[in-house]
């Protein structure tokens, strides 16, 4: 699941494999990549991602609780220093996030 569109060529090629090349934009898409997934949907990792479906949107739990899920989450993202949500609402059957992702000094935004 790479997006060979990255900014100042984000994907490169390394011994015939497309590679991240290890930058914040690289980065971040991982960590929306790995909090955006359901548990168990990667047969090679099933520990990655978050319940979505029985554990988020069927039990309905706080924004505030998934807020802590996708911090706990996305923190286990190899060059990830660190996560802050900034606005997580349920709005009509829809759930929003919007965080940060920390990489260094460096912060991108990203969002579900």
């Amino acid at each position: 699941m790479f997006d060979v569109m990255q900014d100042d060529e984000g994907v490169i090629m390394r011994n015939g494999d497309l590679v991240l090349d290890g930058g914040i934009d690289g980065i971040a898409q991982q960590c929306e990549i790995r909090i955006g997934m359901s548990r168990a949907e990667w047969w090679l990792d099933e520990s990655i991602g978050l319940p979505w479906f029985f554990g988020i949107m069927g039990t309905k739990l706080p924004a505030s609780t998934v807020a802590k899920m996708v911090v706990a989450e996305g923190s286990k993202t190899a060059g990830v220093s660190g996560i802050i949500t900034t606005s997580t609402a349920f709005v009509g059957g829809r759930l929003s996030v919007f965080y940060n992702v920390k990489v260094g000094a460096d912060t991108k935004e990203a969002s579900l």
